[in-house]
């Protein structure tokens, strides 16, 4: 991570706010979905999908991966205005936030309130997810957005450049682990 990163840790106010603590994912793992497991971002053909509606999703992710693709330097991230939140959440990475959005009006899928990182055994950051947070119930991608549990807020997440076993708008994400302070990593706890 690099120093101003490092500084972004100290920094209150929103991006502080929007991250999860490990006790409150525990919370947030425990809190009830509405999404039911054959929603369409799993496997097509499950019968609640077209092939259109899947060529739909997939060409909206792609948009997403384009207008995103830069922030694979976090950087660049940082000089767009995102601000590190928290330390590493096990299942969720390293969130940098920029803003909330008051409504649906104010969501645009190609720019998205956080990007999230999983960190390296490097010690680097590499972006595997983005985020996207309103004060009012919201949706993107024909997804209802999770409704707030542990924060003030509504959320949804995109895992556009790390495979989510649990599907693309899953909230956790169990491959992404994090360091552990003498460097080893960190499991998520179930």
């Amino acid at each position: 991570m690099n120093r101003s990163s490092l500084r972004a840790l100290g920094a209150l106010g929103l991006a502080t706010t929007l991250a999860l603590t490990p006790a409150s994912l525990a919370l947030a793992w425990e809190a009830p979905r509405d999404r039911a497991a054959g929603s369409h971002h799993d496997e097509v053909g499950d019968g609640d999908t077209s092939k259109e509606e899947t060529a739909d999703l997939d060409a909206q992710l792609e948009q997403v991966r384009r207008a995103t693709a830069r922030y694979h330097d976090v950087r660049l991230a940082e000089a767009d205005g995102y601000t590190l939140g928290e330390s590493c959440i096990p299942g969720l990475g390293y969130h940098f936030v920029r803003e909330v959005a008051e409504s649906q009006e104010e969501l645009a899928i190609t720019e998205p309130n956080s990007v999230v990182y999983a960190p390296e055994p490097d010690g680097s950051l590499r972006l595997v997810a983005v985020g996207y947070v309103s004060k009012r119930e919201a949706s993107l991608f024909g997804e209802e957005f999770t409704p707030p549990a542990t924060l003030p807020y509504h959320t949804l997440h995109a895992w556009v450049w790390e495979e989510n076993p649990n599907g693309v708008f899953e909230h956790i994400n169990p491959n992404i682990t994090c360091p552990r302070p003498g460097g080893e990593r960190e499991e998520e706890e179930e």
